[in-house]
């Protein structure tokens, strides 16, 4: 199979989106700007941008502090017999120290033990600019992609940064029941007391007992209108395979 520019778009979204860790290369400049790799964890903000929390002892963070270029590496290949045959994607852009709330909540939604420590004095969090995606779906099977074509515009999804706690706490306080449906018909898991963590214009993130499971869209949301008949739509499939 060879993957089209369409293929290689969802599947780096998709990757993206449900990815809690990945492997950050920063310039290490003690050693002479040599390439560094670590592992970080991430979330991603509802544009699609991924957010990290850093401590300012950690080298990667030193790295980003005097030279702000990095990548992310995202894959779920290392599971695999033959991890070549895997997808995975590399992110190329910026990472800068963010002030905003709604990141921290984001990061802190997905990662709920990072509680613990994310107000001490020297952790901060940071959000990475996307310009480009390579994207590889198996052996010799890759593509670039320009980051615009994943990441969604700021000032598009703004109205879903302004009213996601609102979202979330209507779905939890007054859908229990279909947030379950919604784990165990769509996402295929068990048990009941799933709460809805997140949403972005791309899906919702479920959590139970520290679990998360994705739950992604049919096509993106770009206003109220469209939230409105994604959630619905979510709903009457999970009631369907419900009823069998």
């Amino acid at each position: 199979m060879r993957f089209t520019t369409s293929d290689s778009v969802q599947t780096s979204l998709t990757l993206i989106r449900e990815g809690r860790s990945g492997a950050l290369s920063s310039l290490a400049f003690e050693k002479n700007g040599w390439p560094y790799v670590s592992m970080v964890t991430y979330a991603t903000d509802v544009s699609g941008r991924p957010i990290f929390l850093f401590s300012d002892l950690a080298a990667h963070c030193q790295n980003v502090s005097k030279d702000t270029r990095a990548s992310l590496l995202i894959e779920k290949a290392s599971v695999l017999s033959n991890p070549q045959m895997g997808s995975r994607v590399s992110l190329l852009g910026e990472i800068q120290k963010t002030m905003n709330e709604h990141h921290a909540s984001r990061f802190l939604a997905r990662h709920p033990q990072a509680n613990l420590y994310s107000s001490f004095s020297d952790f901060n969090f940071y959000r990475m600019s996307v310009t480009d995606i390579h994207f590889v779906g198996g052996f010799a099977q890759s593509k670039w992609v320009r980051g615009e074509d994943i990441i969604v515009p700021q000032d598009t999804v703004q109205f879903l940064e302004e009213s996601e706690i609102e979202i979330l706490n209507h779905m939890n306080s007054d859908h229990p029941d279909t947030i379950d449906l919604y784990a165990n018909f769509l996402c295929k898991k068990k048990g009941s007391g799933w709460k809805m963590v997140g949403i972005d214009c791309d899906g919702v993130d479920l959590m139970r007992k520290g679990r998360i499971s994705r739950l992604n869209f049919n096509s993106r949301v770009v206003d109220p209108d469209s939230v409105r008949e994604e959630m619905v739509r979510l709903s009457v499939g999970a009631r369907k395979l419900m009823i069998g």
